[in-house]
């Protein structure tokens, strides 16, 4: 029986290590990826303002329109002059007609308001009302309604200063402007939207 030598058995090789030692993010890697999202999320939160700024204001303009259209719907049946009177007052209110209470006119000229020198110095509702003369209690004393009634030629109703007596053309031009106040001190208030029409007899 042949023996044979031992073999000795070959050591294996040892895994080669990376030198390179495993590291986490560095303090500038960190600080520009601070950077980067914020900025983002400031976007974000700015344009979100943005939007609600002008769903607020979009908002608030639809709601005028929609009173300046209660007045011309309100007036849209109406005769330029009283049914009773006709022009021989001068126009404006009549008797028995006062301006604090709409239910009264019956005609255009009402809207005029209190005449002086022939021309009328307009109305204001506040709060405002609606196309049954009714006062609107949701909106309160932040919203008016100002309706100017005047006398223009008829080649000239959209000239401001081209404004003639009342009763003195067939044309009549009406104007509401709508006005939203900031609180119940607030006279003026800004305009929100304006509505112009003509009616001619």
């Amino acid at each position: 029986m042949v023996r044979l030598p031992r073999l000795r058995p070959i050591p294996a090789k040892p895994a080669r290590q990376n030198r390179r030692p495993r590291r986490g993010f560095t303090l500038i890697e960190a600080s520009l990826t601070t950077i980067i999202v914020g900025t983002g999320v400031l976007a974000i939160v700015s344009a979100q303002q943005g939007y609600h700024r002008l769903n607020g204001k979009a908002v608030k303009q639809g709601s005028a329109q929609l009173l300046a259209n209660e007045i011309r719907e309100l007036t849209l049946t109406l005769p330029m002059s009283d049914p009773q009177y006709g022009m021989t007052l001068g126009g404006g209110l009549e008797p028995g007609e006062t301006i604090t209470d709409i239910r009264t006119y019956d005609d255009l000229d009402d809207f005029a308001g209190v005449i002086t020198g022939g021309v009328g110095n307009g109305v204001t509702f506040r709060p405002p009302v609606n196309a049954l003369r009714e006062t609107i209690p949701d909106l309160g004393d932040r919203w008016s309604q100002t309706v100017i009634v005047e006398n223009k030629p008829e080649d000239f109703v959209n000239d401001p200063f081209n404004v003639l007596p009342m009763g003195s053309t067939d044309a009549v031009r009406v104007a509401v402007q709508v006005r939203l106040h900031d609180g119940a001190s607030d006279a003026t208030g800004v305009v929100m939207y304006e509505m112009s029409w003509v009616v001619s007899e």
